[in-house]
């Protein structure tokens, strides 16, 4: 969670200061405030007694996995959103 605050605070640092971030900044920071991740991980805590240590080892190293789902989801998100 904090991870996700911090990142939506660079985006409204950006907002704020007119930066236009380069594709590798912005996706760093993107892929993060897409939510995907955390959402893996708040999905794991429903489980109960069923998920092991491992599994939130295993997502928080963010394995390839959920990685591309985070981009996946993140640039379906900005061409859905994006304004002509």
């Amino acid at each position: 969670m904090k991870v996700l605050v911090h990142a939506y605070f660079d985006e409204a640092k950006w907002f704020h200061e007119n930066h236009i971030p380069t594709m590798e900044e912005y996706m760093q920071v993107a892929l993060v405030t897409s939510g995907y991740s955390l959402l893996a991980t708040v999905s794991f805590i429903g489980m109960g007694d069923m998920v092991t240590e491992q599994a939130f080892d295993w997502v928080f190293n963010r394995p390839k996995i959920v990685r591309a789902s985070e981009t996946i989801s993140r640039l379906v998100d900005d061409v859905r959103s994006h304004k002509v």
